[in-house]
């Protein structure tokens, strides 16, 4: 059988200014599909105060850092971020996909270049957490070689699972 390869329709490229605006857009729009009708006002309104990193992303992801963006028909269609959290381990941060676009490949493509990324850059641990009910995310980071870690938030089991992987 011959297989014909398809080339993605789509590009990741690092966060450039001007960008804020379309990446607060896409998450807030998959946070929305995801908990708008979540019965905790806590999760449904969680994310929308905790994106001035996106907002200052020039800055925020410089030290160590990178945000990128995949890119399809010149709108932002995915995120994913690298974040120092100290000189050994950085988190893995605002991994999200527009509802159109996803299993396309483009979660997996971003969250391969921020590992890599996260392995030049010196980095021994990637922590992630992610909310309990995106359980096709989850099926990645585990797929990926994350395993799951007790949390580091106080209470943060009762939302979210936590991950790590060893670079």
């Amino acid at each position: 059988m011959n297989v014909k390869r398809v080339e993605p329709d789509w590009t990741i490229r690092p966060f450039r200014l001007g960008d804020a605006r379309s990446a607060r857009r896409l998450i807030e729009a998959v946070w929305r599909e995801h908990f708008h009708d979540h019965p905790d006002v806590f999760v449904r309104e969680f994310i929308y105060p905790r994106l001035s990193d996106v907002d200052n992303a020039e800055t925020e992801y410089a030290d160590r850092a990178l945000f990128l963006c995949a890119i399809a028909e010149d709108e932002i269609v995915g995120t994913g971020a690298i974040r120092r959290f100290d000189d050994r381990e950085c988190e893995m941060v605002r991994m999200f996909v527009a509802p159109l676009c996803r299993n396309r490949g483009i979660a997996r493509a971003i969250a391969d270049e921020l590992i890599g990324f996260a392995r030049n850059a010196g980095y021994d641990r990637i922590r992630l957490c992610s909310n309990n009910a995106l359980t096709a995310s989850h099926r990645l980071y585990e797929k990926m070689g994350f395993q799951p870690t007790p949390p580091w938030e106080p209470g943060g089991d009762t939302y979210s699972r936590y991950y790590a992987l060893h670079v």
